[in-house]
């Protein structure tokens, strides 16, 4: 494994505990009998203790460690969707001491066997046989030895796949289910091992290597310790001031290192995790049910949540309406005053609750009552998304970080925010915008380097421990904006610098647009390539009877197009000459899995390959009227 030069940050606050393994212990053993984790199964909530967890973890470390054979060090795989087994597989690798790869439910068996393959993995655990059989189908990495199911049955009701359909296991690959694996296990004869490799695994260690997404390039191994994990639980639990009276609903793939710290910042303070039935498309329903008091999730839910609130609004009748504008007139007001740090008028102070009884506490209770705040990550979020929720009494507190810093660095706080910033520093990260406007970090935090990659280690962390994050940005009294990619940033041919995410996300944040690419480095003017919000585009067709069934349909129509054009122009007119969007295509299918991240970022590089015909046509022929005629592809 790769490293960096090491140096020491100050102030060494958060490592109050050895290793990852002993921060769940003392927890185990400070709270026993209380609920730690809740999840869904035949329709019920089912509460599991800090005791049950720690019992569950341990059967699976003592089943990895013989017969498995698993030793400190050693790299286990764990792929799965937004489930409880996650969480008990993930306190199991760091019982034995071992190392866990974490790799996403969705991926293919190309990049399952790359990943694999890449960090060395001996043992891995699957959520479904279905994902087994992608990599089967693909070919084995050499190094995996044990192959481990979690849930054997069929996934789906046309799902034939099972643990006994698949193709037999070669003679040196062990297979079996996680309840054997549990049952394999001697509990008695496994304590002593367990109790020495938590022992002997220290802060410098390796505890998990996340593969960053790829959107530029092949997917790195960040190596993330012990110090790393230990210091972010402590360090998020501190920021947003959560404790063992709170509780969380997951929502996020805990493949992504933003699912993952809010895991374990929910062990270090005590809260309770509940993980949400499918992941982020049963989040709301899920809200009603749990009642959490706060909730991570990336921008794109909260911008669908608001479109969807609006659209509904949008049906009351005209009086209601009238009612409902001045409600949001004073909830901006209010919202105004908070995060300016005033004291509420009373004339505005009354206005507002009036405005709450009429409208914003019925809202709020479609998402249990109970939620203290809203935590955005992974992308950036749209100040007007952010207003529009703390309008109604919903404080969504933006946050940036990096697989490469273990998640967040920065966040706003319950108790102090500034929208269209990711807030200040965490307690004791470290920020320094270099010449050019790249932000530079470092903390206990920042990763050991990458796997394998000791060039790109050196080229992402200097000698002194900074971080070059390739991210541009600007502080303002502590919080911190940012502005784009470093790498992103398009020079037109007439020598404008423009920042397209800034563009990306004002549009993605408009209805019937689910992904948006802006171009034209190099190029006479800026062009975009749009993806159509399926649902929302739908609903459109459906109610002006347009006849449209697919994707397909919907990106060749004209009435579409006409759609897409307007929020266009919209966001046109709210730009300077050199900013705006001058022509866009709406490609003929959803942009294929192998562009679009996890966590739903188009992956740029590949996109503009993939679509390098179609971008060209858009700087070809006469410049588009007031009706927008948008190519397909």
């Amino acid at each position: 494994m790769s490293s960096t030069p090491r140096f020491e940050p100050r102030p060494a606050e958060g490592l109050n505990y050895p290793n990852m393994a002993r921060l769940f212990l003392a927890r185990a053993r400070k709270n026993p009998e209380q609920t730690a984790l809740r999840h869904k199964l035949d329709g019920v909530w089912r509460p599991m203790s800090w005791r049950a967890w720690e019992h569950a973890a341990r059967e699976i470390a003592a089943g990895l460690i013989a017969p498995l054979g698993v030793r400190p060090g050693e790299r286990v795989a764990i792929m799965a969707g937004t489930r409880v087994e996650w969480a008990l597989c993930d306190v199991a690798v760091a019982l034995c001491g071992a190392v866990s790869v974490p790799i996403y439910a969705t991926s293919t068996g190309a990049e399952i066997e790359f990943v694999l393959r890449d960090a060395g993995c001996e043992v891995a655990l699957f959520e479904h046989a279905e994902q087994l059989r992608r990599l089967i189908a693909h070919g084995r990495p050499p190094c995996l030895r044990h192959e481990i199911v979690m849930d054997p049955r069929p996934l789906g009701r046309k799902a034939a796949v099972t643990l006994e359909s698949l193709d037999p296991a070669p003679e040196e690959v062990g297979r079996m289910s996680l309840d054997d694996l549990r049952a394999a296990g001697d509990l008695v004869a496994a304590a002593a091992d367990i109790e020495g490799a938590v022992a002997a695994r220290g802060l410098e260690d390796p505890f998990t290597i996340v593969y960053t997404s790829g959107t530029t390039g092949r997917p790195k191994g960040a190596v993330l310790s012990h110090r790393n994990l230990v210091y972010e639980a402590w360090a998020i639990k501190n920021s947003v001031a959560v404790d063992r009276t709170d509780q969380h609903l997951l929502t996020l793939p805990l493949a992504h290192i933003f699912a993952r710290h809010l895991l374990w910042a929910g062990v270090e303070s005590g809260a309770v995790t509940a993980f949400a039935e499918r992941g982020l498309s049963s989040a709301v329903t899920d809200m009603a049910e749990v009642a959490p008091t706060y909730v991570g999730a990336v921008p794109r839910f909260y911008e669908k949540l608001q479109l969807s609130i609006e659209a509904e609004l949008a049906r009351r009748s005209r009086p209601e309406r009238k009612l409902i504008e001045l409600a949001f007139e004073t909830g901006r007001e209010v919202s105004d005053c908070r995060q300016r740090g005033r004291a509420l008028p009373p004339l505005l102070a009354g206005r507002y609750r009036a405005a709450d009884k009429l409208l914003f506490e019925s809202i709020r209770a479609r998402f249990g009552g109970k939620l203290r705040f809203f935590i955005s990550g992974a992308a950036p979020l749209s100040r007007e998304t952010a207003e529009f929720f703390h309008a109604m009494g919903l404080l969504v507190l933006e946050g940036y970080g990096l697989t490469e810093t273990t998640g967040a660095t920065h966040v706003n706080r319950p108790d102090r925010f500034r929208f269209g910033t990711v807030g200040p520093a965490l307690p004791g990260c470290e920020v320094l915008i270099a010449e050019g406007g790249e932000i530079l970090l470092r903390g206990h935090n920042v990763m050991h380097g990458y796997h394998g990659l000791p060039t790109a280690t050196a080229a992402a962390i200097d000698a002194d421990g900074w971080l070059h994050t390739g991210d541009v940005g600007e502080l303002d009294e502590g919080f911190l904006r940012i502005t784009d990619r470093l790498k992103d940033i398009i020079i037109t041919a007439g020598g404008k610098n423009i920042a397209p995410q800034k563009l990306e996300n004002r549009l993605r944040a408009r209805p019937g647009i689910a992904h948006v690419l802006v171009t034209g480095d190099r190029r006479p003017h800026l062009v975009a390539l749009i993806g159509l919000d399926l649902d929302d585009m739908l609903a459109v067709a459906e109610r002006e009877g347009l006849g449209c069934r697919d994707y397909a349909d919907l990106a060749r129509h004209p009435r579409i197009r006409e759609e897409i054009a307007a929020e266009v122009d919209a966001l046109n007119r709210e730009l300077p000459g050199y900013e705006t969007i001058k022509r866009f295509a709406i490609p003929a299918r959803p942009f294929e899995a192998e562009l679009v991240t996890p966590t739903g970022k188009l992956k740029r590089r590949a996109v503009e390959a993939h679509y390098a015909e179609l971008i060209d046509g858009l700087y070809r022929g006469r410049r588009p009227g007031p009706k927008w005629p948008a190519a397909t592809m």
